[in-house]
């Protein structure tokens, strides 16, 4: 419940049954706090107590304006952990180098501190970038965390990605495991034509070290390490409504290495290719092949198929095909195929909202910084247009009197008899 804005308090009563405990219940407390001092800094405490566990946290973020769509955020957060001598349901728990499944519950929370610091300009429609760098520490171990991002459009039709991120590694026990840090880079050039939605094309590229590691020994404190390289072209080309056609292909080049000595690699790849008719309102028909080529062992599969589909409704199709494969390998070749059914169900407004996302507004122009100095300039120069109009209506305005007091010079002068007036304008 809500105590006071910005501060929860929550009471929760547990029971458990049948477990190396027996029967038996306990009461938790859980506090939960984020305080706005100010539109830019904002306080945040968490804190949970139980029999079983003691565990909170203490915080503080700010962020400071450099310049329009420029930010900077800073954040500390102090972490309390519990004791060794805390007891969960899956036993007591104690550092450790590596846990699984659900013993995981077992690793105990240390106590440590938390650094942060990031920068982000939005500024630019046209052009995005962020960095963060975190670092955290404890009296068992210290990690850090780097990550950094730039989006931008290189023409109306053209738009870059790139991303950086790394992470090094962290353990309760081992101080030195032998494992090096993640990094994860990826690439991305698109493009799509504002004007014409024929064609759409995707080039990326991901290079990846270590994305999952693990101690092989211990004792000698080595572990396993892999590195690949990703590069992937695509494109999507529909002339109408009723054609589509889609393209694919992807090369990939891995490598493993086992204890720091002995290493194995691969280069892999992949080629789709896949047409689709629409011959009715809710029906299509589509032709998919695909083939997988490991290069440096000589196997490869083929596979192709053959699919009508119906739409339920938008968001709902019904499929059925045929499809066979083929795959060779040193050893020889196996093949397989035979009909088969499918269901595509695509979520969308699930919850109100759910698979949608709320764009902010288009930004005409970027924000510029004002200068008093131009003030001159925008005073002279708006001021010698007003001077030429005087000039082109002066023989106007004679014109138009003329025509307007033409009549009065002549009711004047003949005053002395109404008739004269009339005979004139006859004469």
């Amino acid at each position: 419940m809500t105590v006071y804005p910005g501060i929860k308090l929550g009471l929760n009563q547990n029971f458990i049954s049948s477990n190396q405990y027996g029967n038996t219940s306990y009461t938790s407390l859980d506090f939960d706090s984020v305080y706005n001092l100010s539109s830019s800094t904002k306080v945040t405490g968490r804190y949970s107590l139980s029999p079983f566990q003691s565990i909170g946290s203490a915080g503080i973020q700010q962020g400071i304006v450099l310049s329009p769509g420029l930010k900077l955020d800073l954040n500390y957060e102090r972490i309390i952990g519990g004791n060794t001598s805390t007891t969960t349901g899956a036993g007591q728990q104690f550092n450790q180098p590596y846990s699984f499944g659900q013993t995981a519950s077992s690793l105990t929370t240390t106590t440590g501190d938390s650094f942060g610091i990031s920068v982000n300009y939005t500024d630019n429609p046209n052009f995005q970038a962020n960095a963060r760098y975190e670092y955290r520490n404890s009296n068992l171990t210290s990690t850090s965390n780097l990550s950094a991002g730039v989006t931008g459009k290189l023409s109306p039709a053209l738009s870059a990605l790139l991303r950086f991120q790394q992470s090094s590694i962290a353990n309760q026990v081992l101080s030195d495991a032998g494992l090096g840090a993640r990094m994860d880079v990826r690439a991305g050039l698109a493009f799509r034509n504002p004007a014409s939605d024929e064609f759409n094309g995707l080039l990326s590229y991901q290079y990846r070290r270590n994305p999952s590691i693990l101690p092989t020994s211990i004792l000698t404190t080595s572990g396993t390490g892999s590195e690949d390289h990703t590069l992937a072209l695509e494109g999507i080309y529909a002339p109408n409504w009723q054609w589509e056609y889609a393209a694919k292909y992807a090369l990939r080049n891995a490598t493993s290495y086992l204890d720091q000595s002995l290493s194995a690699g691969s280069t892999l790849g992949i080629t789709q290719l896949r047409a689709t008719y629409r011959f009715a309102h809710d029906w299509d028909l589509t032709g998919d092949v695909r083939w997988i080529n490991q290069f440096s062992s000589g196997r490869s599969e083929l596979g192709a198929a053959l699919e009508a589909g119906y739409y339920l409704t938008p968001d709902l199709r019904l499929s059925a095909g045929y499809s066979l494969g083929v795959a060779d390998d040193p050893n020889g070749s196996r093949n397989a195929s035979g009909p088969y059914l499918g269901l595509t169900v695509k979520i969308n407004e699930l919850f109100g909202g759910f698979g949608r996302q709320q764009l902010a507004p288009a930004q005409q122009q970027e924000s510029k910084v004002s200068n008093p100095n131009p003030q001159p300039p925008v005073t002279t120069q708006p001021q010698t247009p007003p001077q030429t109009p005087p000039t082109t209506p002066a023989p106007v305005q004679p014109q138009i009197p003329a025509q307007t007091t033409s009549p009065a010079p002549i009711t004047p002068t003949p005053p002395p008899t109404s008739i004269k007036p009339q005979e004139s304008p006859a004469q």
